[in-house]
């Protein structure tokens, strides 16, 4: 979202960078999580979590023989970049569902340690707690699990367990609903390709999309009203969706115009592609 960021590392041969934006998310984190040191903790947690969705993304798509670029994360999460996206349906599916799936497992993971920690509790009662809290979030409420007890010496672990899990639940639920180009707008296109052409899909998803988007964003505005801490997030989620489904949807007409994938190499040297128009 800045034009500065900054390297942190490499991992997988991919590096990671981070948006000078992303200190504002955690700095949300830090200060709504009541101590500095725990709300601290909470944002690398958070960094390390956005991180390995997107390598979920990356190390899928490398199997299928596509690379990534780098992994930006920003205010607005993380984002793998691909130098080509799969073609095949199927593909862009596995790859798009991959980054939810390691983010699920993560907070199932959380929930096992949360089990351990227990006094009294099984996993399944953790996992409970830890859906039905990411889902309140949502606005579902819903009550799962049983009641889970723990001693006073390991309340600090399972704190930090539950954050953990909880945001990794929610990262996943998030990205799986339907806010093309977000994950669950890819799984929507792929399925709409059953039916239709990749362009006419992409329009699909993108109409989907924008939906959403209004809906994200009118959530956003009355959590600035009501005082909330995540409206200004939610708007710009709102606005990227809107703003990049547009963007792919372009995209997908020049492919079908050319009969072959955009390759950045031709976007870097400025080639311009012939005239589109609507379908």
């Amino acid at each position: 979202m800045f034009h500065a960021r900054y390297r942190l590392c490499d991992l997988f041969g991919i590096p990671i960078y981070v948006d000078m934006s992303f200190a504002f998310l955690l700095l949300i984190f830090a200060m709504t999580s009541g101590s500095l040191s725990f709300g601290l903790a909470i944002a690398v947690l958070l960094a390390v979590s956005v991180t390995a969705h997107e390598l979920g993304h990356a190390l899928t798509a490398a199997a299928f023989g596509f690379r990534t670029r780098d992994i930006n994360l920003s205010l607005l999460g993380g984002c793998a970049s691909l130098i080509a996206l799969p073609r095949k349906a199927w593909q862009e599916f596995t790859v798009a569902v991959a980054g939810p799936a390691v983010s699920i497992l993560i907070a199932a993971a959380g929930a096992f340690g949360i089990s351990l920690a227990a006094v009294q509790g099984s996993f399944a009662d953790a996992l409970g707690y830890i859906l039905s809290m990411a889902l309140d979030s949502f606005g579902v409420d819903v009550s799962l699990g049983g009641m889970i007890f723990f001693s006073e010496e390991k309340a600090a672990l399972v704190r930090t367990l539950s954050t953990l899990s909880i945001m990794n639940m929610m990262l996943g639920i998030f990205n799986l609903l339907p806010g093309f180009p977000m994950d669950g707008g890819r799984v929507f296109r792929s399925a709409m390709r059953a039916f239709v052409s990749r362009a006419k899909a992409t329009y699909a998803a993108m109409m989907v999309g924008r939906c959403f988007a209004v809906l994200l964003g009118v959530r956003g505005l009355l959590s600035l009203f009501s005082g909330g801490s995540w409206g200004v997030v939610s708007i710009l989620i709102a606005w990227m969706i809107w703003r990049e489904g547009w963007r792919e949807y372009q995209i997908a007409l020049v492919e079908e115009r050319w009969g072959g994938p955009w390759r950045q190499e031709d976007f870097n040297a400025r080639v311009s592609p012939p005239p589109y128009g609507k379908d």
